[in-house]
């Protein structure tokens, strides 16, 4: 758990309106480092998978300092920050007065605390899990040599099997003598949630459906949703992440209804709320899988414009919805905007009035390296696939006309609807959303989007299989 390197960061959109105070008793934890002096150090929590600074004081000649204020801290679990970007974490929690002993040659090995005893079982968890990395390490490394008989794997697996369970008897230790502790509330949250047996239909076939209801019900089956300290930990972040990668089936429509679901188990926790919403609609926008912009438009739609985003200002509460209004035109099956270009004769043409059963949108510059690479490749694509009624609205988006017309004559372009508009009078940069080329849509002959921002190479999966599907 513990890393040698660290980043502090100051500061964060999200955590302006964050609580700090959690009653009057104050917080006070004495700490003396051997092997550093006359420096500073930095107290710091996580957040998330981000870390942000709390405090800063003066570490004397001997390596003592203190953290200490008139107000309690959030429990979570915190980094004490030392030269050379070397740190280790303790856990802040109900018992905010204790003290801490270490070296710095190996904080792990030489943490002591007095007045702490859920730290002195969360470091005993991981020396323990030190000891037992150190023995798993040359096992699996020998399972991994293809030559070893498989009688000796069966042996080799068995003693593997033997020290997870070591360790997870270690952890339900710790979760038996501290069950309100926050590294509690973190091992809990890690826990493996094994698949539920299928149910059987009445044809006697597995009910898949069913069984992978269950699983997404169970695997939330740990998270306090009331609890906010599992905010100042990476464990929530972690939860989330691997749950709406490797667990929600990849469809906006699946995602978005399951970001319902989870935001709804919040409500009762304002912190919980506010970083569950961020996360996911951070997470939708960024997305790099076809399509999940839908989900964060209904993030957008179903939070921000309904006034439910309070930890922001009016202004950002506006950019983030005109962010999704602009989005929302361009969405896969949506009609994809008109545009009228020019022609290189300058007369005029829209994208509406092409008729074909597949249309391809390609943003384009003559002089953008990435550009150079596709558009020979969408040419090939173009030349195999015409004669099933493939067209290529190919827009570029450069001012010089000479350029763009020596491009396309020197490449032999000339049977693609080549046009620009150098005063973007249509714009259709902002309609298109286009922040960077070259850009691709793939319309059907409707119009509809049915795929963008996608590489040649996928248009021409998309356009093979719906060929044969018909």
């Amino acid at each position: 758990m513990l890393k040698k390197t660290f980043k502090v960061l100051l500061s964060a959109l999200l955590f302006l309106s964050s609580t700090t105070s959690c009653g009057t008793e104050g917080h006070r934890i004495d700490i003396q480092v051997k092997g550093v002096s006359d420096t500073t150090s930095f107290l710091a929590y996580h957040f998330g998978d981000r870390q942000y600074l709390k405090d800063t004081v003066n570490i004397d000649s001997e390596g003592r300092f203190t953290f200490a204020g008139d107000e309690k801290l959030p429990g979570g679990i915190y980094l004490v920050v030392l030269p050379g970007n070397q740190y280790f974490e303790i856990i802040i929690d109900k018992n905010q007065h204790f003290s801490v002993e270490t070296k710095m040659e190996d904080f792990t090995k030489n943490m002591q605390f007095t007045g702490s005893p859920e730290n002195t079982s969360f470091y005993n968890y991981i020396r323990y899990l030190r000891k037992k990395s150190e023995e798993i390490a040359p096992i699996r490394e020998k399972l991994r040599d293809p030559e070893i008989p498989s009688h000796e794997k069966e042996a080799l697996r068995e003693q593997s099997q033997k020290i997870d369970k070591q360790v997870q008897e270690k952890q339900e230790e710790h979760i038996e003598n501290f069950p309100d502790c926050v590294f509690t509330i973190v091992l809990k949250a890690q826990k493996e949630i094994a698949p539920p047996e299928p149910a059987i239909l009445d044809d006697g076939t597995p009910d898949h459906a069913a069984s992978y209801r269950e699983y997404t019900k169970a695997f939330w089956q740990h998270i306090d949703f009331t609890d906010d300290r599992i905010l100042r930990t990476p464990a929530y972040h972690s939860k989330l992440k691997n749950y709406f990668t490797n667990v929600v089936i990849q469809h906006p429509d699946s995602v978005a209804r399951e970001a319902d679901r989870i935001i709804e188990k919040t409500r009762n926790n304002e912190e919980m709320f506010k970083y569950t919403v961020w996360f996911l609609t951070n997470t939708f926008e960024r997305s790099q899988v076809m399509g999940m912009d839908a989900a964060f438009v209904h993030l957008v739609e179903q939070y921000y414009k309904t006034g439910e985003a309070f930890w922001l200002n009016e202004e950002q509460t506006n950019r983030i919805i005109e962010r999704a209004e602009r989005l929302k035109p361009i969405l896969l099956g949506k009609v994809a905007p008109d545009i009228k270009m020019y022609l290189p004769d300058k007369s005029t043409i829209s994208l509406h009035d092409v008729e074909a059963q597949f249309t391809i949108i390609y943003f384009w510059d003559s002089e953008c390296p990435h550009c150079k690479t596709k558009t020979p490749k969408l040419k090939d694509l173009y030349e195999r696939y015409k004669e099933h009624d493939v067209k290529v609205f190919a827009v570029n988006t450069e001012a010089d006309r000479e350029r763009w017309l020596t491009y396309v004559e020197r490449n032999n372009l000339n049977d693609w609807i080549n046009v620009n508009d150098p005063t973007n009078r249509s714009n259709f940069r902002d309609k298109y959303d286009i922040y960077s080329i070259p850009l691709v849509f793939l319309l059907d002959e409707n119009k509809e989007i049915i795929a963008k921002r996608i590489g040649i190479e996928q248009v021409e999966d998309i356009i093979s299989q719906k060929l044969q599907n018909k």
